[in-house]
This record gives C-alpha cells, sequence and structure tokens, in this order.
C-alpha cells in the first residue's frame, strides 16, 4: 500500500496504459532498436552515430564560431572534433593496432590549426575515422588483444573507450552550440 501512496503523491498513474512509443525523430540515424544485431556491428553502429552527431554539430559554422569557445578552460566545437580523430588515431591505430607512427601529433591534440574551416575539420576527421574503421574491419572479435607497445588492452575497451569518449564530447558539443547559435538537436 504505501507505494501507492507514493505514486499518487508525485502524480503517475496507478494503472499502466500501454501506448507505444516511437524513437525520437534525429537528424543523425542511430542504430534501429529493433535490430538484434551481435556486440561488434551494434558497437560499432553506435560509434558511428556519434561520429556523425559530431559532424553535424558543426554544420554552417563559420571560422569564428568553429573556434569559440563558451569558458576560457572549455574546447571550441573544432577543438572537440580534431581532438576526437586525434583520439581515434591513437586508440585504434596507436595503442590497439601497434601502428609506428610519429607521436609528435599528440601535443596538440587540442589545438584547432589556424584557418582550418569546417570542410577541412569534417575531412581530417573522417579521414582518421576511416584509417580507424581500416583497423576495425579487419578484427574477428573484440577479444583481441593490443599489437602495440604503449599499454596493454583489447579491442573490446578500446572501443567501449572511443564510445564513452565521443558521447561525452558530443554532450558538449550539443550546450556549446546551443550557446553559440540556439541550435539543438541531432
Amino acid at each position: 500500500m504505501r507505494d501507492r501512496g507514493v505514486l499518487e503523491v508525485v502524480g503517475l498513474p496507478l494503472a499502466s496504459t500501454r501506448v507505444p512509443e516511437r524513437p525520437p525523430q534525429l537528424h543523425v540515424p542511430r542504430p534501429d532498436e529493433a535490430a538484434a544485431l551481435p556486440e561488434m556491428p551494434m558497437a560499432r553502429s553506435w560509434l558511428q552515430h556519434l561520429r556523425d552527431s559530431a559532424v553535424y554539430k558543426l554544420e554552417g559554422l563559420t571560422p569564428d564560431q568553429l573556434a569559440w569557445r563558451p569558458a576560457t578552460a572549455a574546447n571550441s566545437l573544432g577543438v572537440i572534433v580534431v581532438h576526437l580523430g586525434y583520439a581515434e588515431r591513437l586508440w585504434v591505430r596507436a595503442v590497439f593496432a601497434g601502428e609506428a607512427m610519429d607521436m609528435g601529433w599528440r601535443s596538440r591534440m587540442f589545438e584547432l590549426p589556424p584557418a582550418w574551416d569546417e570542410g577541412q575539420i569534417v575531412d581530417f576527421y573522417r579521414a582518421e575515422t576511416a584509417a580507424a574503421d581500416a583497423v576495425l574491419d579487419a578484427a574477428t572479435t573484440f577479444d583481441l588483444p593490443s599489437s602495440g607497445d604503449l599499454r596493454p588492452t583489447t579491442l573490446r575497451w578500446v572501443v567501449l573507450h572511443l564510445i564513452e569518449e565521443t558521447a561525452r564530447h558530443v554532450g558538449h558539443m550539443d550546450i556549446t552550440r546551443e550557446l553559440l547559435d540556439g541550435s539543438t538537436g541531432r
């Protein structure tokens, strides 16, 4: 009986009425809720949704808007997408695959190259995600250990970390874009 009183106080209906819900209408499609995908395709679908969401948040911005920061310690929309590109390079290609490369770019992971516009940022990001996808396409299981000597990990950890990292930054991008010009949504 106690639960009934709590429900009445917060204004929730006591009887369950089953009204079918529809997924939200998004500019950037997300994975189909009804698709029973295995772990790798589902994780890759979510990662791609988040990547596309990051690119969408840059649409139509001027170079000044791409560099605008909502607070002194915050990152601009352009910087976030550049960082996400470098994060994919770091985690998939350097850490997991052990690809030999000059690591000097790590000191610039949070810098927007001078005069880069939306197209250059998006091209950089798409090139980095395509290079990461080439590594992921060759993997048969998330249980694979890293081949690199930077740190021991598994492909599962790397991909889930990229989903977490990209989702967190796309959330920042949602807020920054709304503060910048009032645009909302994905």
